[in-house]
């Protein structure tokens, strides 16, 4: 897989404006994934990932069954976290 230039953007169209988006934070906010493909974060940028604070973060994996643990480390799993929102998805 090709490394990406930090300072690479993806061009958007919003509203007839064109908009540089850096690709690291394209591909995260596009196809839900970590910056780098992770499965697995931490509470800190699961946070940023779903764009809630890291309290709330804490308890939505915590609910979702998504904590990973090996001694000190703890990891939260994308994968489960992302099925347990769709329950609370609104339909119409």
């Amino acid at each position: 897989m090709k490394k990406h230039d930090p300072e690479e953007q993806v061009e958007c169209s919003y509203q007839g404006m064109k908009i540089g988006i850096p690709v690291k934070l394209f591909t995260s906010m596009t196809f839900r994934v970590g910056l780098d493909g992770k499965k697995f974060v931490r509470y800190k940028e699961g946070a940023y990932l779903y764009s809630v604070s890291e309290r709330e973060f804490f308890d939505i994996a915590h609910e979702a069954k998504a904590i990973y643990k090996r001694n000190r480390m703890v990891l939260v799993k994308l994968e489960l976290v992302d099925k347990y929102m769709e329950m609370f998805r609104q339909r119409e």
